[in-house]
């Protein structure tokens, strides 16, 4: 949920919630970093000469699939945009088109150029649900012959706040798959999961916990309300992710405002950890600061998630071990469970001011802990 739009203090109120929607990473208060060893980002936007195109403005959102029985690449895919949506429209998110980058060692990438438009290899579709923009969110591998993406795309609809009214805004879940490990992707012929009016104004940023043991798959995905505040909620699917039934509200910011999640929470990461589950996510506080929390799930089938750190954030920009290239904003985090027990934290971060363009980099932490104190800077 790292906008790229300044705040427009003047809007009116009932454009107030898609103004916010529009800027918050430009708003992100400094911290002093004291680390010797602070992160450098790892995926940046593409020059402009470059075999990639679709991301030139800026790069985000990391999804990342590790080596498995069957293929030693690691994967990267990520979103971007040139500095504008299909048909012309202007952004207010940092995607538009998914890319893929690929690594030995998931520290150094080299982006794949993709055969959709500008060297994507997801793009929106000529026209329907996903015809403005699309972001991909989830990537897994189902066997040695096909790997299935959930991703969100939104329309040219109109959502009308008062005097105004933006394109954009109506987003909704779909799926696509590949046959050829990634390189080209056919969408499913409808989205799998539509917005909701009584949730918010979209439902966005699908994550997907998969069980092997016959319990259903549970996805999660966050939503931007008319009171202004980002909420997760819940589906889950029992046939293998074909179909979803929402299960309701999975988490939501504090109620004081000096919560650093008061004005809510969004974008996450979810894996497993034994039965439990583990979330990091962004949350958002009364000053448009995004930081990173953690949330637990006890049971790894549940509606009931634990916030964790007694309820503080874990990471925040600014700080030790974000380098200078993130200072004005982290967010769209992704885990890696490593087969040695520690954790990689993969995310995008930015410098202040509008010229400055996102980026991705990646921590990680070597005892596998979350809590703050346990993240150094990789490499």
């Amino acid at each position: 949920m790292i906008h790229d739009v300044p705040i427009l203090r003047s809007a009116l109120l009932a454009s107030t919630a898609l103004l916010l929607l529009m800027q918050q990473s430009n708003t992100c208060d400094a911290f002093s970093a004291t680390a010797t060893k602070l992160s450098k980002p790892i995926l940046l936007a593409s020059e402009e000469n470059s075999a990639v195109q679709f991301d030139t403005a800026c790069v985000a959102n990391p999804v990342v699939v590790p080596p498995d029985e069957f293929f030693d690449e690691w994967q990267c895919y990520y979103y971007g945009n040139n500095g504008a949506w299909n048909h012309g429209h202007k952004p207010f998110l940092p995607n538009g088109s998914s890319g893929l980058a690929v690594s030995n060692d998931g520290i150094t990438w080299t982006k794949i150029a993709g055969s959709e438009k500008d060297g994507a290899v997801l793009s929106p579709s000529d026209s329907g649900w996903d015809s403005v923009h699309v972001g991909a969110n989830e990537v897994f591998r189902v066997s040695e012959n096909e790997m299935h993406m959930y991703y969100f795309g939104a329309s040219d609809e109109e959502v009308s706040l008062g005097p105004m009214s933006f394109v954009g805004m109506c987003i909704r879940i779909g799926r696509a798959k590949s046959t050829d490990n990634g390189r080209t992707w056919k969408k499913d012929e409808n989205f799998v999961l539509d917005y909701d009016d009584s949730e918010g104004f979209f439902a966005s940023w699908p994550r997907i916990v998969r069980f092997e043991d016959g319990r259903p798959w549970e996805m999660t995905y966050h939503t931007f309300t008319s009171s202004m505040k980002w909420r997760v909620f819940g589906a889950e699917s029992a046939d293998q992710g074909n179909t979803w039934t929402r299960t309701g509200l999975l988490l939501e910011g504090d109620e004081s405002e000096d919560a650093y999640d008061f004005k809510g929470v969004g974008t996450r990461a979810v894996i497993r950890r034994g039965e439990d589950l583990l979330m990091i996510h962004e949350g958002v506080s009364s000053d448009d600061v995004h930081r990173l929390g953690a949330a637990i799930n006890k049971r790894g089938n549940s509606n009931e998630w634990t916030k964790l750190n007694n309820g503080k954030p874990i990471l925040e920009p600014n700080q030790a071990p974000f380098g200078d290239w993130s200072n004005n904003c982290v967010g769209t985090p992704f885990l890696v469970d490593m087969p040695d027990g520690s954790l990689r934290l993969y995310h995008c971060g930015k410098k202040p001011g509008v010229e400055e363009k996102m980026a991705i980099g990646v921590i990680e932490s070597k005892s596998g802990d979350f809590l703050p104190g346990s993240w150094t800077a990789l490499p």
